[in-house]
Order: C-alpha cells, then sequence, then structure tokens
C-alpha cells in the first residue's frame, strides 16, 4: 500500500522522480481537438516545468488554450505495475516571453547548448496547478495521490473516489 504523504513529502517524490526522467508525453487542444507530442523537458526547483521543442502544433494550441497535460511515467507493464505523474497546469511559451530562455537555462544541464541554439528553439512553460502521482510498482496499490499546488493540499483518489487530507 501507497505511504500517505504531507504536501511537502508528496512534492519531493514528485521533483525526484521528474528529475529521474527527462521525457514525456505533452497533451493540448486545438480547435477542440487533442494532441499528444512527446517531449523532453526540465524541471525547476518549484516543480515548474521547461520543455524544449523545435516547433509544431502545439504551439498553435497553448496559444489558443494555455491548458495543457503533462504525463511522465515508468514503462507501462500493466495497469497495475506503473509509476508515474501527470502534471495539469498552464502553459506560456516563449514565442510570448523570451525570457523564458533564461529560466530555462537555470534548470538545463547544458545552459550553453540551450544559449547556442536559441533561434532553432522554442520553451513551453508549465506552472502546474495540480500533480497527479501514482506509484503501483510492486503491491499493485492504484492509490493516486493528488498535490493541489496552489492550496498546498494532498487529496487521496482510491478507487475513483476523493478523499481529502
Amino acid at each position: 500500500m501507497n505511504a500517505r504523504m504531507t504536501a511537502e513529502e508528496l512534492k519531493q517524490k514528485i521533483w525526484e522522480f521528474l528529475k529521474e526522467h527527462k521525457e514525456g508525453a505533452l497533451a493540448t487542444c486545438l480547435n477542440n481537438v487533442p494532441r499528444s507530442s512527446p517531449v523532453q523537458y526540465v524541471v525547476g526547483d518549484d516543480l515548474t516545468v521547461y520543455i524544449l521543442s523545435a516547433g509544431g502544433e502545439k504551439f498553435k494550441a497553448i496559444s489558443q488554450n494555455p491548458n495543457v497535460c503533462l504525463l511522465v511515467n515508468t514503462n507501462y507493464i500493466n495497469y497495475r505495475q506503473i509509476k508515474g505523474v501527470q502534471i495539469f497546469g498552464k502553459a506560456t511559451t516563449s514565442m510570448d516571453n523570451p525570457q523564458l530562455f533564461d529560466e530555462a537555462k537555470k534548470y538545463h544541464p547544458d545552459p550553453y547548448q540551450l544559449e547556442h541554439e536559441q533561434r532553432e528553439l522554442k520553451i513551453i512553460k508549465i506552472e502546474p496547478e495540480e500533480i497527479v502521482y501514482l506509484d503501483s510498482l510492486g503491491d499493485g496499490d492504484r492509490t493516486k495521490q493528488i498535490l493541489n499546488v496552489a492550496n498546498n493540499r494532498v487529496m487521496l483518489k482510491e478507487d475513483e473516489r476523493l478523499i481529502y487530507r
């Protein structure tokens, strides 16, 4: 069974998991049509996520609808053996805010590369509102722990029932 965590413990687990990985799937919606794009990211100290990209429809989607979801997970063995996070939040892009390059450089493992390729790259910044954490590896416990970032509050979701802490 998953150990129930405080908001600070859950933030730390999420941050550690995101730091262990660098790839995810970004979901956006354009003209009421959802799409998912493979992306690489870096994570900031406050769980803000920076995605580096050459471009694509996701930028047009974000300009019309900033609500996004980033999924980062381990290999999918089966529905009882997976670990991951879903980050729901608002996205902005370097097309609207060129300062995002300077922000992302603080967290990128090779800031020189980011600066050198700035003309070819665009940045998406996701400010998380809610983060769902699931670790069913081992015992298969599918209890989701949900962090409401603004309220610093944890909710549990067991068998599709929300349980507030």
